[in-house]
């Protein structure tokens, strides 16, 4: 039996389902464990816990088995909780977390309802591990200050690492590689970092749900089917930053490098690269005072594309060899500040030689009217920080009345209508 604070070896073999209850340091070498119907492999429940070198396989999804189970539990003890206080109403889970300061390193997880389930819980840590053809890959629900490194999610059906309800979790040098649905989803989630991830193949690589004051960085979204990111559902003050988005879609098939929805407000768009997408950055359905900044969008259909939004600044950005540079539809944004934005389809005029055109820029595509007061006639600067950014688009969106927009919501129904917005600075 060991003690706290111990160090337990375990070498090869097929070993039975175990819970830790103290803190310990258990090393595995060619160590295995399987998981059963609503019984994991491994549960953790004491704090400052170390494991790794496991080989755990999972039990996958079957609603019909787990309901008689469900029911038998009730007849032999009509409880909803069967060992350990393990709750029947949790998912067929391979390893089970409820304790804090936990660190899971190198260990192999596959085909599980649920490859590792943390809830409440503080300070836990992944390492190395890998997670395959799980429904997801691993959960983290109301937990802080934790990460997830160097793991590598593969062929998980509906997220490779889903995190709900959490804040300060940084999440960094994965991969996320053909999930069904999201490599990542953030969901409720604060104050979270997702840097130097990988997301190729899947439905969408990372998505935001109602998640705001994360920092989104240096993340490569490559040939995911849809959607490269999504910040989507009143995610708001959010920094997406020095991302590469790619060939998402596919080739002739929709697809969307960077794309804010659904009222997602005073985020941070900058110095990310969309290329080969069928839009590279796109804003829709109601978000407001986003900064879009010195992005270089190339080699799409549409360069930038906003649909029924308003009071966005877009300036400072490259526009090139796209098939359609900017589109501004039902809207009313602002398409430059000190600066604007530069287009290569630009045909103006600069006879002062100051890098700023002498002729506007029309937004070529939508119904809105746009305008570029300040186009570039050459490929503008990538510097543009955060509080000057903002500090622009307090200076020069100069924020009109709805009944200025050139379109009306009337009974939950959009109309579009011929009037042109005020132009009140330039």
């Amino acid at each position: 039996m060991a003690d706290p604070g111990d160090t337990v070896m375990v070498g090869s073999g097929q070993y039975e389902p175990f819970l830790v209850d103290k803190p310990l340091t258990i090393m595995g070498n060619g160590a295995k464990v399987s998981a059963q119907l609503q019984e994991p492999a491994i549960i953790i429940e004491s704090g400052s816990v170390s494991i790794s070198g496991f080989e755990v396989e999972g039990f996958p999804e079957n609603p019909e088995a787990k309901f008689g189970y469900y029911m038998g539990a009730l007849d032999r003890s009509r409880s909803l909780e069967v060992g350990h206080g393990y709750r029947l109403n949790l998912p067929n889970a391979a390893i089970l977390i409820f304790g804090g300061d936990a660190i899971v390193k190198e260990i192999q997880v596959e085909d599980a309802e649920v490859g590792i389930f943390v809830e409440d819980a503080c300070n836990v840590s992944f390492q190395n591990c890998t997670i395959e053809r799980c429904d997801t890959g691993i959960e983290l629900l109301r937990c802080s200050e934790g990460q997830v490194e160097s793991t590598h999610f593969d062929k998980c059906d509906k997220y490779g690492l889903y995190i709900e309800g959490c804040d300060e979790i940084l999440a960094t040098k994965n991969g996320f590689v053909d999930t069904t649905n999201a490599g990542l989803l953030l969901k409720r989630s604060f104050d979270c970092k997702v840097e130097n991830n990988l997301f190729s193949g899947n439905r969408q690589g990372l998505f935001l749900w109602n998640s705001s004051f994360n920092l989104i960085k240096e993340n490569w979204a490559d040939g995911n089917l849809y959607y490269g990111m999504v910040i989507s559902d009143e995610s708001c003050n959010n920094s997406i930053v020095d991302n590469l988005a790619r060939n998402n879609g596919g080739s002739g098939s929709f697809g969307v490098g960077i794309s804010l929805q659904e009222n997602s407000s005073h985020n941070w768009v900058a110095r990310n690269v969309v290329e080969k997408n069928m839009n590279g950055l796109e804003l829709t359905k109601g978000c407001e005072f986003n900064l879009i900044c010195c992005n270089n969008a190339t080699g799409n259909s549409n360069a930038i594309r906003l649909d029924k939004n308003q009071n966005n600044l877009v300036c400072r950005n490259n526009f090139q060899r796209n098939m359609i540079n900017a589109y501004d539809n039902a809207s009313h944004n602002f398409w430059n500040g000190t600066l604007g934005n530069y287009y290569d389809d630009y045909r103006g005029r600069d006879k002062d030689g100051d890098g700023i055109g002498d002729d506007p820029y029309w937004i070529p595509k939508g119904s809105s009217c746009a305008v570029d007061w300040r186009p570039l006639t050459s490929p503008g600067p990538g510097v543009f920080d955060l509080d000057t950014g903002k500090a622009e688009l307090l200076r020069y969106a100069d924020y009109l009345p709805k009944e200025d927009l050139p379109y009306k919501v009337e009974n939950d129904v959009i109309k579009i209508g011929t009037k042109s917005p005020t132009i009140w600075w330039r």
